[in-house]
């Protein structure tokens, strides 16, 4: 049932990144149009949101009405704290603290990684569930991991971040969503700009600059508010199934010993996992 859910939850991803780049990187839905074609997957209203033609910019071709952005326009990059090892705690002594290992290499958040925290820090060291946190640090040059972003997940409603990372929140006035900011920043072209802004010698590192200075194609509120009515309810189911198999993994780790022993019966440790699956 573990992997299971594993599986669902990679499909669930997969089908949230297919639809981000159908709509926001390939402009599937303005090609159909311009070619006197339905856009497939959507209904009449989702269709009516993109235009039919397209328009020259400096990046190339994007929708008409669609504007050339500046990632530095549209979000608010801060660095986390710089903590102190003396700080580190036990779960339920200190708040959670999203650190580098809180994010997965190549985007995504990194359940296991999560620290506690006992010391001193400001409010601005806080993020709250939804805010995008990304790695600004990585041991080597393979850039598997630096410049990734994570979506904290709903169960930490406020955690420190730490110093390497960068909470990114989206400007109230910008059209970007949370979702489309996400999975912008794991966009090819966006990512390679990124990965130029980093430099060091063993420790390579990303200035605060490399999330501001990126261009991308930047929709209307109207398409960026459609993406994200779909892509929420993904996240929140993504989230749902990770809170299960963390149940169900350890309801697995009290009962192994108990049925290996034959102080549990098969049937019994059934029942008792039918009764949180």
């Amino acid at each position: 049932r573990i992997d299971l859910l594993r599986q669902t939850n990679a499909t669930l991803e997969s089908i949230a990144q297919a639809l981000f780049k159908s709509w926001f990187i390939d402009f599937d839905p303005v090609r159909a149009k311009a070619e006197g074609r339905e856009p497939e997957g959507m209904d009449a209203a989702t269709a009516a949101l993109f235009p039919a033609e397209f328009e020259d910019s400096a990046i190339g071709p994007i929708p008409k009405g669609w504007s050339v952005g500046i990632l530095g326009e549209h979000v608010l990059a801060e660095r986390g704290l710089s903590y102190k090892g003396a700080g580190l705690c036990g779960v339920g002594e200190g708040l959670p603290m999203h650190n580098l290992n809180s994010v997965l290499e190549g985007g995504g958040y990194k359940y296991a990684g999560i620290k506690h925290y006992s010391g001193d820090y400001k409010e601005r060291h806080i993020a709250t569930a939804g805010d995008i946190i990304v790695a600004n640090t990585e041991q080597g040059h393979e850039h598997r991991l630096i410049g990734f972003p994570a979506i904290v997940p709903e169960k930490y409603h406020r955690a420190i971040y730490s110093h390497h990372l960068y909470r990114v929140r989206v400007k109230a006035d910008s059209p970007l969503t949370t979702h489309t900011l996400y999975y912008t920043l794991m966009a090819p072209s966006v990512r390679e700009q990124i990965i130029g802004c980093a430099n060091g010698s063993t420790v390579n590192m990303l200035k605060i600059a490399g999330l501001e200075i990126p261009r991308f194609a930047c929709s209307t509120a109207s398409v960026s508010g459609a993406f994200e009515d779909l892509a929420r309810p993904l996240r929140r189911q993504i989230e749902a199934n990770v809170d299960r198999s963390e149940v169900l993994a350890a309801l697995r780790d009290t009962l192994l010993p108990r049925l290996i022993s034959g102080k549990l019966r098969l049937p019994e440790a059934e029942a008792a996992i039918e009764a949180v699956a």
